[in-house]
């Protein structure tokens, strides 16, 4: 369980913030004699499965909202390339700077280098390889981001420093503010080189050593110091350094298969989110019967019972109009067995 600042355990708000829904999942990638690639949609958090892919060096990587990703391998030429889960990568284009670790947001490819004349995060042109500076993360702090992701939920990008004082940091893309989330990970040698964000939580991958350790994710929604939670590694025998995507619902598995499978599943979304007083909430049910739509704040308190009743088979939409106050929050959509929650931000 997670202890939240409120001093409440709740182990139903765990259940939702810390297991991701099912339409999401994790990529992962180490380098090093091209090691396989894996995939897992987290189902059995924390003791989750994963698929192996193709074999691949990746030192940092990073995914658009439509599933495209952005690899990097070499650490000091560093080269780019294209993949998709089922694509082999190829190559795009050498970088004008070395990377250790990629982040996509605001339709950008981010990267931080270690070894430019600034150490700092870049933008990078996925066309042209051609990085420029954005963001001084090093002078005065020594921060030094080899593991690097973005949340759209904020809109700010998160790294992870071994270097400095060390721990996970939100970076604000516009004025390059950094402020410390949590400190080290509970491991041995507190190393973590790989980082993806998705549904507002923080996974820690390329934890570094031969040790067994495991991974790690943070639940953006405590706030500040709150707990790690550890989850298995595929890769615990390997020293390890890489780099992890998060990818949406699009990247199924078996994609000749995901129609079929998607006509049985419960899906739900938020639009637009960030939510500016009015939201609608689109939903899909696979089955007619019972469903209803509450929204919690992030100690497990209802705040609004959006729907509840009989529903029909097939998809619909539900207008809310919010009198809450600004802040995070989870809508979550139950129908027979199934449940789907999404994290969003009400901004007022």
């Amino acid at each position: 369980m997670i202890t939240f600042r409120s001093g409440f355990l709740i182990s139903f708000v765990l259940a939702l913030l810390i297991v991701p829904a099912a339409n999401g999942g994790l990529f992962a990638g180490l380098q090093g004699g091209a090691p396989p690639t894996y995939f897992s949609e987290l189902d059995s958090f924390p003791d989750v499965t994963w698929t192996q892919y193709y074999n691949f060096d990746v030192l940092g990587a990073a995914a658009t909202p439509e599933d495209t990703l952005y690899l990097c391998s070499s650490e000091f030429n560093t080269d780019l390339y294209k993949a998709t889960l089922s694509m082999s990568p190829e190559f795009i284009a050498e970088i004008s700077e070395s990377m250790q670790s990629l982040a996509f947001g605001r339709d950008t490819l981010w990267g931080f280098s270690n070894f430019a004349s600034v150490k700092g995060i870049y933008s990078i042109n996925t066309q042209t390889g051609q990085a420029t500076f954005e963001i001084d993360t090093y002078t005065g702090t020594s921060y030094r981001f080899f593991a690097l992701g973005y949340n759209p939920v904020d809109d700010m990008l998160y790294g992870y420093t071994e270097y400095g004082t060390s721990g996970l940091y939100s970076i604000d893309i516009d004025t390059g503010d950094m402020v410390q989330i949590v400190g080290t990970i509970p491991a041995s040698n507190g190393q973590g080189r790989g980082l993806a964000v998705g549904n507002n939580t923080v996974y820690l991958t390329a934890t570094r050593g031969d040790d067994a350790i495991p991974y790690f994710a943070y639940d953006l929604s405590q706030g500040t110091n709150g707990e790690w939670v550890e989850f298995t590694n595929p890769y615990p025998a390997y020293h390890s350094t890489g780099g992890a995507a998060w990818l949406s619902e699009s990247a199924g598995i078996d994609d000749q298969n995901s129609a079929t499978e998607d006509e049985n599943l419960l899906q739900f979304s938020i639009s637009p989110n960030p939510v500016m007083s009015h939201a609608s909430f689109n939903y899909q049910l696979p089955l007619a019967g019972n469903a209803s739509l509450t929204v919690y704040d992030t100690s497990g308190r209802i705040q609004s019972s959006v729907m509840n009743g009989a529903f029909e088979t097939g998809s619909g939409e539900v207008s809310w109009n919010s009198d809450l106050p600004s802040g995070i929050y989870i809508a979550v959509l139950r129908a027979g067995n199934q449940t789907v929650s999404r994290v969003f931000v009400l901004m007022k």
